[in-house]
């Protein structure tokens, strides 16, 4: 098991009410750098940081790291919609979405720009490998100031040289539910028995 996983490491701030149990007297921000996540089954995402002082905090929510300090104070089940599938998580920076704009559809439909930072992803788990409970995490840095991970289905990405058409009105898309599996008609092909490097394959008929 994982649990925990370096990223590439970026700036911001916690809320330094995070820092005394979330006393709501308490006001004001720490810079910190943000170098790592940590995964745990059914919980929320959270991240290692090292604060300008020399301290090191771990178990960060996503709810108390904001990147300006004006930012709204949003609650942690709009910024990440999903709890953590399981302890092993990967995590991927696509190229071609680096930076990309992104509109960010929250629970409350309210709306929100932001651009594209990494991708979590989940794997050795029940639920990420049922094709119809799968989800990833992106993680975007919102205009606001805050962060978000959110699935794809919460997202609308704009590729100002191709996304050129207009999003449907209400999308009637369903989920996949099926495993995709390259070898599951593998019973009625078989491999000619040979030793050369380019082998052939053959239908099985259906009398054998």
């Amino acid at each position: 098991m994982t649990h925990n996983t370096s990223i590439e490491h970026f700036y911001a701030k916690i809320r330094n009410t995070h820092l005394y149990q979330h006393d709501k007297d308490v006001i004001g921000f720490t810079d910190v750098v943000v170098f790592g996540v940590q995964s745990l089954e059914g919980r929320a995402l959270t991240f290692h940081v090292l604060m300008d002082n020399g301290a090191m905090r771990s178990r960060v929510p996503i709810h108390m790291l904001c990147w300006k300090e004006d930012a709204p104070l949003q609650e942690l089940h709009e910024l990440q919609l999903w709890d953590c599938f399981g302890d092993d998580i990967s995590i991927t920076k696509f190229n071609y979405l680096d930076e990309m704009r992104v509109q960010v559809l929250f629970k409350d439909k309210t709306i929100e720009w932001g651009s594209y930072v990494m991708t979590f992803d989940w794997y050795n788990n029940s639920s990420s490998e049922e094709p119809t409970q799968y989800k990833c995490g992106h993680f975007i840095r919102l205009d606001n100031g805050n962060y978000t991970i959110q699935p794809n289905n919460r997202l609308l990405w704009k590729d100002m040289s191709f996304t050129d058409k207009p999003f449907p009105t209400n999308p009637d898309w369903l989920v996949d539910n099926k495993k995709w599996i390259c070898e599951k008609v593998a019973n009625k092909w078989v491999v000619d028995s040979n030793d050369y490097y380019c082998y052939d394959f053959k239908k099985i008929k259906d009398e054998e």
